[in-house]
């Protein structure tokens, strides 16, 4: 079995390619501790439409570009889930060194990620700015969810209300202007937040969006160590918290990442081999929130979303097409 799943990694990995939440950092500020979930009942989603294909059934076709009105006013998502959902999330780009090459490296994948922008990369006129705000409409047409992350990046409970209105209204004036429509998904930096922060985000109809499974890419310069870093942490969620999956939080700016950020995902796949002999849930790499998303009912913006719970016959329609993409390759493997 072992050499089965060294071989898919392998093939999947030719295939793919021919500063916050890591095993040694703290989860973000505020999220959600074992003891504080609630597991008793499934999240309600509130989004029109049916949930997006698993990604190994329509790798290298972009769907259509997710609405991103449909993540206004939801409560603080964690990435908590008993469920074996990936959602892959990048913060502080769109960087032109790096950026672009992970982009080619999501499309060869066929996934789909959450981009939160550091708005200053984009704001002014400089050539550099100029070229990196068209770079983030490039993310957008390649089918990835653009969110906010302040414009300086500054931890938003250390700053005045005023100075938090002007991260957040400047940063989503940028934003529009380049995309024509406004995010509503935000990642404060460092996953730093307060209740004072969450009521001023959610009166201007922010979701903020934290994650739980950390890379430590922000830590370290070598993409051995990232893959090692979500390896563990992945096991631990599981191991501590029930969490099988999750949002995970890397950083395009950052070279090891991309080269990383692919490995990653051959392991996942690899990984799923294993988890259909035994006949277990299989690692589903989803393509944007809306399994994590639960609106606010009249709250004041500082309640948690419950973990992600999808509808059970949602869940089972994705997961059957899964094994079944998942099967074939690893037959393949298999005979080679």
């Amino acid at each position: 079995m072992l050499g089965i799943l060294a071989s898919v990694a392998s093939l999947v990995l030719g295939a793919v390619t021919a500063h916050h939440a890591d095993a040694a950092h703290p989860a973000p500020a505020r999220a959600l501790p074992a003891h504080e979930v609630p597991r008793h009942a499934p999240t309600v989603h509130t989004s029109t439409g049916p949930y997006p294909e698993p990604v190994e059934e329509v790798a290298r076709e972009l769907p259509s570009q997710p609405d991103p009105t449909r993540f206004e006013d939801g409560r603080v998502i964690t990435g908590a889930t008993a469920h074996r959902l990936i959602l892959f999330s990048f913060d502080d780009g769109p960087d032109l060194n790096t950026t672009p090459r992970l982009l080619d490296e999501l499309d060869a994948a066929g996934v789909h990620a959450v981009f939160f922008t550091v708005a200053s990369r984009i704001e002014g006129d400089t050539p550099r700015q100029r070229e990196q705000a068209d770079l983030l409409g490039e993310i957008e047409r390649r089918g990835h969810l653009i969110g906010h992350h302040t414009v300086h990046h500054r931890q938003l409970p250390l700053l005045s209300n005023e100075e938090i209105i002007a991260e957040v209204d400047d940063g989503q004036r940028d934003i529009e202007r380049v995309l024509g429509h406004r995010p509503y998904l935000l990642r404060p930096p460092g996953g730093a937040r307060s209740p004072r922060v969450d009521r001023l985000l959610a009166a201007r109809g922010y979701t903020e969006m934290l994650w739980n499974l950390g890379t430590g890419d922000f830590q370290v310069r070598d993409a051995d160590e990232v893959v090692r870093t979500f390896r563990r942490v992945l096991q631990r969620r599981e191991r501590e918290n029930g969490e099988r999956g999750g949002i995970v939080l890397m950083h395009d700016p950052h070279p090891w990442t991309v080269e990383a950020f692919p490995r990653i995902v051959a392991e996942l796949r690899a990984k799923n081999c294993e988890l259909l002999a035994q006949g277990e849930e299989l690692y589903d790499i989803v393509d944007d929130p809306r399994f994590f998303f639960e609106a606010r009912r009249g709250d004041d913006g500082t309640a948690l979303a419950q973990p992600a719970e999808p509808e059970a016959s949602v869940l089972q329609a994705r997961q059957e097409r899964l094994r079944s993409v998942t099967s074939a390759r690893c037959s393949q493997v298999a005979r080679r």
